[in-house]
């Protein structure tokens, strides 16, 4: 079984869309909605913005977020390779003051999306479902998309380096999200594949690394003492 597998994890997202939502905030404490919040906070959204994307939107989690943020009305796209996921923010599509939004169901590694189209990419809690290979191909297609001057902010539950976190975070990963899985889907594999994927992801430094490869300026962010870290910058040059 390979994780990666673009059809694995769009079905694996396909069955956990009815409760995703639900699990993962109440799994994460609620952090997750607060490392949103920090994430979509790395834009500055002062800065003249015409159009921006959300890569792997899922249910559209961030677009509350980006509507109170922005300072000026402009287009946001959404992608995600997950029909249910996308029926889902689908929903909320029409919901936003400031926002003209639109899905694309697509593969992000595989998109049809316009060069130097965008004045910023933002996406949250999709980066561990990526091979580093693949990690290496959206690093290029983030530079590819990208205006010159361009900006990005990525976010993802990682594995903390803190050694008194370590049994606790063990914990949340090995037991509490199945656990949450199994009492909202009967399910508890589907969302034990969660705690795998965060496992082998470990944080952002890497993706960080690609980034930077493509030519493009980045900071690497640290959030809650490592449980969730992240990427911002921008793209200085063609």
């Amino acid at each position: 079984m390979d994780i990666y597998d673009e059809k694995f994890v769009e079905n694996l997202f396909n069955r956990m869309s009815k409760t995703y939502g639900t699990a993962n905030y109440l799994s994460s404490f609620g952090f997750t909605e607060r490392w949103r919040k920090q994430c979509i906070r790395e834009i500055d959204w002062n800065l003249e913005i015409e159009k921006g994307f959300d890569l792997m939107s899922g249910m559209g989690e961030t677009w509350d977020l980006i509507d109170k943020e922005s300072k000026q009305n402009h287009q946001l796209i959404g992608v995600d390779i997950s029909p249910a996921m996308n029926i889902k923010a689908n929903e909320r599509i029409n919901k936003y003051h400031s926002l003209e939004i639109s899905i694309r169901e697509e593969n992000v590694l595989h998109n049809d999306i316009d060069s130097n189209s965008s004045d910023y990419i933002v996406s949250t809690f999709g980066l561990k479902t990526f091979s580093d290979e693949k990690l290496k191909i959206l690093a290029k297609e983030v530079n590819r998309i990208l205006k010159i001057n361009g900006q990005f902010a990525f976010v993802e539950i990682s594995k903390p380096k803190n050694k008194l976190l370590i049994i606790p975070y063990m914990f949340y990963l090995k037991f509490l999200i199945p656990l949450i899985g199994k009492v909202f889907m009967g399910n508890s594999l589907d969302y034990r594949m969660l705690g795998i994927y965060c496992e082998k992801f470990v944080d952002c430094e890497k993706f960080k690394i690609y980034l930077e490869k493509e030519g493009l300026q980045v900071k690497f962010c640290k959030y809650f003492f490592g449980c969730a870290t992240g990427v911002k910058g921008k793209k200085v040059y063609a």
